[in-house]
């Protein structure tokens, strides 16, 4: 048997229970997808691609940079195309993390941050959120940051996952100040930008330590092409450049996004309706019921229940997915995303009969 390092040795798999999910007779609200179809533009666009005769040629990506760096509002040399928004979080970690040094990931938080965080062989530190409200541990992360030593990088979730918990972005630079001060990057996950309206995009020209990950997996229902993209400054990128691979980002993920970006209210009209319509009637409803959720700004509630499996099964049965997660203190819960006001009337029937039973 080769040889590996002794820290891949000590790791797990991250095996999340994809497999027989979209099947099509489900609700998929286990993983925080878009419920219902992309854009009728990028079905469009994919067939004209797969019919152009260029699946044997290399990827080009044109202007894919440059509009996607308007869509985030920054410069054009101030974003950078990923594969997923994974791949960012991985060659950040990669860029940046060296074998002993130490990681500030507040928990829980995202696996992808762990794994990528863990291959480099670095140490996690993970002050806890709130258990009561989620809220997020300001002066724990700002603490750390000032007195541990061979600090390579914190990672914030902002909205957190599996919480959906915000911070203000007033923190976040407070927290990037007192990183800059030590020369620690800082990389500012906005996975779920489009539903929370949270970034840190305006703070990029002011510190050069800020990385911010976005994704078209989302909102945009975009997560079958794997496409994401890095926000940060020129210098830091072109750094980023040197570990990304050339072609690692495939032409139907490009012909995509430039399909969805081109019908942008497409996007607007989904979130508006799971923000302002669906999401505060399944808070009422929760609330109704006596069913406690942390406070989230994103398209999906962590439900704090004692027996989270039998709440899954039931509503699988039922042909709904919902997942398992660890809460602060590592305490059991239910996360269930939020689709449109349909959806959400189809799970509150489906959650009405788990609760009779």
């Amino acid at each position: 048997m080769p040889k590996f390092r002794e820290n891949i040795k000590k790791m797990e798999a991250y095996k999340p229970p994809l497999e027989g999910r979209s099947r099509g007779d489900y609700l998929l609200l286990d993983f925080n997808e878009r419920t219902i179809k992309p854009s009728p533009k990028v079905k469009e666009a994919l067939k004209k691609f797969v019919d152009s005769g260029r699946l044997q040629v290399y990827p080009e990506y044109g202007d894919l940079e440059e509009k996607i760096a308007q869509y985030a509002e920054v410069s054009s040399e101030q974003a950078i195309v990923t594969n997923g928004g994974d791949q960012g979080i991985d060659i950040i970690c990669r860029a940046h993390i060296s074998e002993g040094d130490k990681v500030i990931i507040p928990s829980p938080g995202f696996a992808m941050h762990y794994q990528s965080v863990s291959i480099q062989g670095a140490e996690i530190l993970e002050p806890s959120y709130n258990e009561k409200d989620g809220s997020f541990p300001f002066r724990d992360v700002l603490n750390l940051t000032a007195n541990e030593d061979r600090i390579g990088l914190i990672i914030l979730c902002n909205p957190n996952n599996p919480l959906g918990s915000s911070i203000p972005i007033e923190n976040v630079e407070k927290i990037l100040n007192k990183a800059s001060e030590k020369q620690i990057p800082v990389l500012h996950d906005e996975a779920y930008f489009e539903f929370s309206g949270l970034t840190a995009k305006d703070l990029i020209n002011n510190y050069d330590n800020l990385y911010i990950v976005r994704t078209f997996s989302k909102a945009f229902g975009l997560v079958a092409t794997r496409v994401g993209y890095v926000i940060s400054q020129e210098q830091n990128l072109q750094e980023l450049l040197k570990i990304r691979g050339p072609y690692d980002v495939n032409m139907f993920a490009k012909t995509a996004v430039l399909a969805a970006l081109e019908d942008i209210n497409y996007v607007k009209d989904y979130v508006r309706e799971v923000m302002q319509e669906s999401k505060p009637k399944l808070e009422q409803f929760l609330r109704e019921k006596g069913i406690a959720f942390f406070p989230s700004a994103a398209n999906f509630l962590f439900l704090k229940v004692s027996e989270p499996e039998k709440i899954i099964e039931n509503l699988k049965g039922q042909g709904i997915l919902v997942r398992p997660k660890k809460g602060p203190g590592n305490k059991n819960g239910v996360r269930i995303a939020i689709g449109t006001l349909e959806d959400t009337d189809k799970f509150i029937s489906a959650f009405n009969k788990v609760l009779n039973i």
